[in-house]
């Protein structure tokens, strides 16, 4: 008897500590297209706030000249608002499809997919908007640069990371 309960203590053990090593107890989910993409996005956001980064080490250091420095942040800082608006849409939609009743927000407007690897400068041109009889006031997103989470408008500091967020122009803010 004793044996019989040292054999299952034993091998309970070894398979908690095996657990991550293999498929682990709950075994592992696939993932649909839609969370892949995600995935994708997410990781685009890291590499471009990661570019950042070095970018602005590199500037200090005397490396980028300003208009170097201006032209590639701008291309690095575009890429990351992207990768961040599609992830952005794409939860808003799997939300309001879980919850259609619930969420009475507008999504982003679909951010444009990058191709190349560069960061390159884009520049684009604002579209005509139609005439208002009142103006609207509109929302300004904004992103912290090192941790990319999102913050209000009139926010100083980043709320996950404590940094303190400097306005931008242009790309910085998306406006809903």
């Amino acid at each position: 008897m004793f044996i019989l309960a040292a054999a299952l203590i034993v091998a309970g053990v070894a398979l908690f500590v095996a657990a991550p090593l293999g498929i682990g107890l709950a075994g592992v989910r696939a993932k649909s297209p839609g969370e892949l993409q995600v995935e994708r996005h997410e990781h685009e956001r890291a590499l471009a706030v990661q570019g950042l980064r070095e970018l602005e080490f590199d500037r200090e250091m005397g490396k980028l000249s300003d208009a170097d420095y201006d032209s590639m942040h701008k291309a690095l800082e575009e890429r990351a608002l992207t990768a961040m608006a599609a992830v952005e849409n794409f939860r808003l939609q799997t939300d309001k499809a879980a919850n259609p009743k619930k969420l009475s927000s507008t999504p982003l407007t679909q951010a444009p997919r990058r191709a190349d690897a560069v960061p390159t400068p884009v520049v684009h041109a604002e579209p005509p908007q139609p005439p208002q009889s009142s103006p609207a006031p509109s929302r300004k997103i904004r992103f912290c640069s090192k941790c990319g989470t999102r913050a209000a408008a009139d926010s100083k500091f980043c709320a996950q990371c404590g940094i303190a967020i400097k306005p931008m122009g242009g790309a910085a803010a998306w406006t809903e």
